[in-house]
């Protein structure tokens, strides 16, 4: 016996009409019909497991080019800082 039938009979059995009671049953079938079943949570589970992989994939490679950009830059800075101070070391020495 399936549950919209049990739903029926214990309206009926309450003294609802039998129209009445199979409306009440159609509405809540047509509502059950909306709901998550497992295996459709089970999908958005594996989606969302997924999608936060490739999202740290990602981030992980981003994080790696910061690191050589950053390297680059304080590379260059050093430079800059050799080209500017030398010159005015040796001025400063009289060389």
């Amino acid at each position: 016996m399936t549950l919209a039938i049990t739903i029926y009979d214990a309206l009926t059995t309450a003294n609802v009409p039998p129209d009445k009671a199979k409306a009440v049953v159609h509405a809540w079938e047509a509502e059950v019909e909306k709901l998550a079943s497992k295996a459709d949570l089970k999908q958005v589970e594996t989606h969302l497991t997924q999608a936060i992989t490739n999202l740290g994939v990602e981030l992980r490679a981003e994080l790696k080019d910061q690191r050589s950009s950053t390297r680059v830059l304080q590379w260059s800075s050093g430079v800059t800082f050799l080209c500017v101070a030398t010159p005015f070391i040796r001025n400063m020495l009289g060389v």
